[in-house]
């Protein structure tokens, strides 16, 4: 891409893009510059796509703001796709490492990101914004249940490494006693462990 044909371009679609509103009413394009922007993040997403970047129907679309916004739907999508399997890939290969049952309570795991968002929406805290820390093993999210109502949401554990970072119930509140109990005996018990051998 030339200076000369980058200038042509972004004025030629200044000249009809101008015009265009979003869905709130308000001009989309107020100056040039707000497309050039738009210009500058539809190639960064095309070129994390894989798409070819020296094909002129990728770099010069007809319509900007139309190419703009169906490729960042795409590039949202596969970006979301690989979040779950990268998340669901984190979680497997714990392969029930870090399962534990005492008095009532156990630790269970989440099966998709969903489960995730699903239990910060129960105990109003914020969980939910950690799916992407999972699927780049910054941190395991893990649930702690009580085995009489597993299914229900009671308290939520951030683990890195072999460290407890954070054990948070209803309301972002911290652990009773008896959640305390039950942490310090699942990190002797489970969590600290040392990994089996493996064979030879």
């Amino acid at each position: 891409m030339t200076v000369h044909k980058f200038i042509r371009y972004i004025e030629n679609q200044y000249s009809f893009l101008r015009l265009r509103k979003t869905p709130y009413g308000t001009m989309r394009y107020k100056e040039i510059q707000d497309l050039v922007t738009e210009y500058r993040d539809y190639l960064d997403m095309c070129r994390r796509m894989g798409y070819d970047m020296k094909n002129s129907f990728v770099l010069y679309p007809k319509d900007l703001q139309k190419s703009h916004d169906r490729t960042a739907r795409r590039y949202e999508h596969k970006k979301d796709a690989k979040i779950k399997r990268d998340f669901i890939v984190a979680y497997r290969q714990l392969s029930g490492r870090l399962d534990f049952e005492k008095d009532g309570l156990k630790i269970v795991y989440p099966n998709t990101p969903d489960d995730v968002a699903a239990e910060g929406h129960a105990l109003h805290h914020c969980v939910g914004g950690y799916v992407e820390r999972v699927a780049e093993r910054e941190c395991m999210i893990l649930f702690l249940r009580k085995c009489a109502d597993e299914a229900k949401s009671f308290y939520t554990i951030e683990v890195r490494g072999q460290e407890v970072v954070q054990v948070r119930g209803m309301g972002n509140c911290g652990m009773t006693p008896e959640v305390e109990a039950f942490v310090a005996a699942w990190k002797q018990g489970a969590l600290c462990a040392p990994l089996p051998a493996t064979a030879a």
